[in-house]
């Protein structure tokens, strides 16, 4: 029984992970491009989401690495030590980041939806390049211990922290709580507030209306990005909690085969924010429109061009 869920596991991460890394990857790449395109990237809200994709873009790239990991046994932490601390660095502080650029996005959707005009003033591009300069630092101070302490050893336990200290699991707690429980309570915190503020925005009859048609918007696309983070994130944090605290569990091949699906899942959650947007945001769907018509457009142009230019010697040698 645990040879064919061990054989499960690997065929899975062999079907699964090249498609979540090419959704991945080419999902967060159309959001920059949509998220730089002039409608959009003057706007602070906007500088968030642009964060996410970036760093959701390049833990997309990393999953390459468990994907060869877990599917064929090639595994870059195991060439050698500053590969192992690289890689354990990467993978541990790209997946803190994005949570934290919701919960950000969030915060500046509040502040822009307030009926006080100096609460409304602190929602601008200055301010969020500031914020994701400050928690990008936070989050690289925050796991430098793991680009510190992990070592690769041919001992069995390959690249990892050793020994296994009280300090060591209190820090994988604090990680875990940091990174499963305090994101999803800020964005629903702040997402009530915000559809408050819309409700109760009484400016004049043109901006009611405005945020009005936004609200909708907004919640949608809060409840769907909350809901597919703690859907998708939250079984694997449970898993690892399982194995971080003292409680004598002693793992299972069971428990190691529902580990590698909830790492999958939790590797799909960062090639999900492109369908989102796409879902829930009006505004997204039409820059997205704009970019296919302005590609096809360049492509029948230059499509157009060789013909007359290859033709043209052809009717000159008549003429003559």
């Amino acid at each position: 029984m645990s040879d064919i869920l061990g054989e499960i596991s690997v065929k899975l991460a062999q079907i699964l992970l090249p498609m979540i890394i090419f959704v991945g990857v080419s999902g967060n790449i159309l959001n920059i491009i949509i998220l730089t395109r002039a409608n959009l990237r003057n706007h602070a809200c906007s500088k968030y989401f642009l964060a996410l994709a970036s760093n959701n873009l390049l833990y997309s790239l990393f999953i390459i690495q468990y994907f060869l990991s877990n599917g064929f046994s090639i595994d870059g932490q195991t060439i050698s030590n500053i590969s192992c601390k690289i890689l354990q660095y990467i993978g541990s502080a790209c997946p803190f980041l994005s949570p934290y650029f919701i919960v950000l996005a969030s915060i500046d959707r509040f502040f822009a939806s307030s009926s006080n005009v100096n609460i409304r003033s602190i929602s601008n591009v200055t301010n969020a390049t500031k914020s994701i300069i400050f928690i990008v630092i936070c989050t690289l101070l925050f796991f430098i211990n793991t680009l510190v302490l992990n070592e690769y050893r041919d001992d069995g336990y390959g690249c990892a922290i050793r020994p296994e200290t009280l300090y060591n699991q209190i820090f994988y707690i604090l990680q875990i709580i940091l990174f499963a429980a305090i994101p999803p309570i800020l964005m629903i915190f702040f997402g009530l507030l915000t559809i408050y503020n819309t409700t109760q925005l009484q400016v004049n009859i043109q901006v009611t209306i405005r945020h009005r048609r936004t609200e909708g918007q907004l919640a949608r696309m809060l409840f769907l990005q909350v809901t597919i983070y703690i859907l998708l994130n939250m079984p694997m944090c449970i898993m690892y909690l399982m194995l971080t605290l003292p409680v004598g569990y002693i793992p299972t091949q069971e428990f190691f085969f529902v580990l590698s699906i909830s790492s999958i899942l939790f590797n799909f959650s960062f090639a999900t924010t492109f369908f989102l947007y796409i879902l829930t945001a009006r505004v997204y769907r039409e820059e997205l429109f704009r970019l296919i018509s302005k590609v096809f457009h360049y492509r029948r142009a230059n499509q157009v061009q060789p013909m007359s230019t290859t033709r043209h010697p052809e009717v000159t040698r008549h003429r003559n």
